[in-house]
């Protein structure tokens, strides 16, 4: 493990080097650039060879209290599956110090963190590289290169926080961070409302985490991952606030509204909630593909290493309190393999090539959550961890066809740029072989998708064969997905790269009339399509190398044989858990049905847009039910425009009309309007006629006689 001080690099100097671009008119672009730039970059070189180092560390056999240096943290169990935690933590300084509320400032190390670090900076350190080429022409690069910066910060803040606060920091600075960088462009509208649509959909999420963080408060009197979760795995006793009676904490409840709610049901649904909203899961999902408005790179930020890996993350950490939760574990695993579906179906109707990445993005997405969902949380984690290499490589190697289109996105308005664009057609091509997972079952030929959403697929038979909760419909949904994802990924490759040159495809299916995101310097298709400068190219040549082999070279230690030893407790499973273990034992016809429907999906696209370009053009022109359904995405956006948008605002406008005719009208307008009609009529009595005066003082000195005479008695 690196020295704590190393570790203190890498995660505070991203956000201290966010702040150079509050000093750009004083030390320039081109300074704020390379210091964000080399600070990320050597984060990542220092966070990838942390891993490696561990990695090869188990590879030699040493054990791991003895080469990770890990503090011994707790013991969950004598059994296999529950092996002693390693984790060191570094306190920082103390933040909030209020009875049982105790949370510092503090940086948690353990596999997960280790894992996660090496994504974030290792990700976002060629995203601040390619940038350089990417927005050259862009006249604001060193606030483009500041927020970049502080989105890696606020993701190391939440993936390496040891206490709910800190996580909620984390996640709410991941947020801003997005609604800076989506909303990038400001002067036009579409970037505008895209960033506004991913904060207000974000704050639904985060409604719920918040509300799930203080009711682990409530239950365990703490906000400490620690405590928290040793609680569940040893199933200590807890006594809830306001309750007397004391229940171990796994059938601990809670009292809302006269019934009586499973504790751990009600937090894992309320944090799950949480990660739908940031990780863009079905209901939640529609600000994802919107964020395409935002410049490329930082959608091969947000969708390969931040802000979408972060639900997933928090349901791996919280992995006790799913283990022992059915209705919770359950809606993890539904809604995942309902939004794999559900993206992959909508991914193969889009026309503009990062929408096409993105609802590709949240279909993987799916198939993460609907792993963690049936218990395989390594498996989730693996996908994670290679789904970073070929999404970011998608997004970056789109970005740069749309570099070399002169900001053109629209895949119709392409073809042909294969011999224009070799270089990007070829780390297109390992990206596209590596998200479908092609791999040939029983052996190591595989590129790094087939490895880590077979080991998903294997996992779900192994859970429905366990009876676990909708693990059946997570294989098969599952599957069905791994079809529509091989079709769309060559559907997109076949319309970028071969079939009539640029020049002569402008023209076949008619101008679209949308505002592209990228397209800050207007469409230009008088150049020649051009390969990218060497600054753009050097992170798609890196990332196409973790691709290949990340699956392969990772695979015993996250999901295979070492991964016990690996994960050192960082992951728990229940001993009564062996979905992970038990995949090697699904039939046959299992670990080929994924190979099978990737190669179906293929050949179809392949018929479709390569032997016969014009019959997906026929068929989109003949605007049949699931094309329109598809096409405008399941018209989530339009539902919710009637619904809540329009309800919201017609309820605002309602409470807005009584606020102010009942509230302002009897409360400060009315008393104002009060006074100043008193103060009109008082005024009148000021003529300035001297017998007015006598009259009223002779009137005023009448009424108090009475009224004295009346008190004494009167005539009495």
């Amino acid at each position: 493990m690196l020295p704590d001080s190393f570790l203190i690099y890498i995660v505070l100097a991203p956000g201290l080097a966010a702040l150079t671009g509050l000093f750009h008119k004083w030390i320039g672009d081109r300074v704020v650039m390379a210091i964000t730039t080399g600070v990320v970059m050597s984060a990542g070189a220092l966070s990838l060879y942390q891993l490696f180092a561990y990695v090869a560390g188990l590879a030699s056999g040493a054990a791991p209290e003895h080469h990770a240096g890990f503090d011994a943290y707790l013991t969950a169990g004598t059994d296999v599956a529950s092996v002693q935690l390693k984790q060191h933590i570094i306190t920082l300084m103390p933040w909030i110090h209020v009875g049982d509320f105790q949370a510092n400032w503090a940086i948690r190390v353990d596999t997960l963190s280790i894992v996660m670090m090496a994504v974030i900076t290792g990700v976002s350190g060629l995203v601040h590289l390619y940038s350089w080429g990417y927005m050259s022409e862009d006249p604001h690069k060193a606030r483009f290169f500041s927020y970049l910066s502080l989105f890696t910060f606020m993701m190391l803040m939440l993936v390496v926080a040891d206490n709910f606060i800190q996580l909620f920091f984390g996640w709410e600075g991941v947020g801003l961070a997005s609604y800076l960088l989506i909303g990038f462009w400001y002067t036009k509208k579409a970037p505008n409302d895209a960033s506004i649509k991913a904060f207000v959909t974000n704050r639904v999420g985060d409604f719920g985490l918040a509300l799930g963080i203080m009711a682990v408060f409530f239950v365990f009197r703490s906000v400490e991952f620690g405590p928290v979760l040793e609680a569940i795995r040893t199933n200590a006793i807890v006594t809830p606030m306001a309750f007397a009676e004391a229940l171990p904490a796994r059938e601990s409840v809670i009292v809302f509204f006269g019934e009586r709610v499973y504790a751990l049901e009600l937090i894992g649904v309320l944090l799950f909630i949480g990660a739908m909203g940031k990780s863009a899961q079905f209901f939640l999902h529609v600000w994802l593909p919107d964020a395409m408005e935002g410049p490329t790179p930082v959608s091969a930020l947000i969708h390969a290493a931040t802000m979408v890996t972060a639900g997933v993350y928090l349901v791996c950490l919280l992995a006790p309190i799913y283990e022992y939760t059915f209705f919770a574990s359950g809606m993890v695993a539904l809604v995942g393999a309902v939004t794999a579906l559900y993206a992959a179906t909508v991914g193969m109707a889009q026309n503009d090539i990062k929408r096409v990445i993105a609802y590709s993005t949240c279909s993987q997405l799916g198939y993460m959550f609907f792993a963690a969902g049936i218990g395989a949380y390594e498996a989730a984690m693996f996908h994670l961890f290679t789904h970073a290499f070929f999404k970011a490589l998608l997004f970056l190697g789109a970005g740069s066809v749309i570099h070399g289109m002169h900001h053109e996105q629209d895949m119709r308005r392409m073809g042909g740029l294969a011999k224009f664009m070799p270089l990007t057609y070829a780390a297109m091509m390992i990206g596209t072989i590596a998200i479908i997972g092609l791999g040939i079952p029983h052996t190591k030929l595989g590129f790094s998708g087939f490895f880590s959403k077979d080991a998903i697929l294997e996992s779900s038979f192994a859970g429905a064969m366990a009876g676990v909760s909708f693990a059946e419909v997570a294989f098969w949904f599952g599957l069905l997905a791994a079809f529509l994802t091989s079709f769309y990924s060559w559907r997109l490759i076949y319309m970028t790269f071969h079939g009539p040159a640029p020049h002569a495809a402008h023209d076949h299916h008619g101008a679209d009339d949308h505002a592209h995101a990228d397209d800050h310097h207007g469409h230009d298709h008088a150049h020649t399509p051009h390969e990218s400068p060497a600054v753009m190219l050097i992170p798609l040549a890196l990332l196409s190398l973790g691709a290949i082999f990340a699956g392969f070279y990772f695979y015993d230690a996250f999901v295979d044989g070492q991964n016990e030893a690996f994960w050192a407790g960082a992951i728990y499973r229940d001993a009564a858990n062996h979905v992970l273990h038990d995949r090697h034992d699904v039939p046959e016809w299992v670990l080929w049905a994924p190979l099978v429907v990737t190669v179906g999906g293929f050949l179809i696209a392949t018929f479709t847009y390569f032997f016969n370009r014009g019959v997906g053009a026929r068929v989109a022109a003949s605007g049949g039910p699931l094309h329109a359904l598809f096409s405008n995405k399941w018209y989530f956006d339009e539902i919710y425009q009637a619904t809540l948008v329009r309800g919201s605002a017609f309820l605002g406008n309602i409470f807005w009309r009584a606020d102010r005719k009942i509230i302002d009208g009897i409360g400060p307008d009315g008393m104002a309007k009060l006074a100043g009609l008193g103060s009109r009529g008082l005024s009148r009595m000021h003529s300035g006629y001297l017998y007015h005066y006598a009259f009223v003082i002779i009137g005023a000195a009448i009424v108090f006689g009475a009224v004295l005479w009346l008190r004494s008695g009167g005539a009495n």
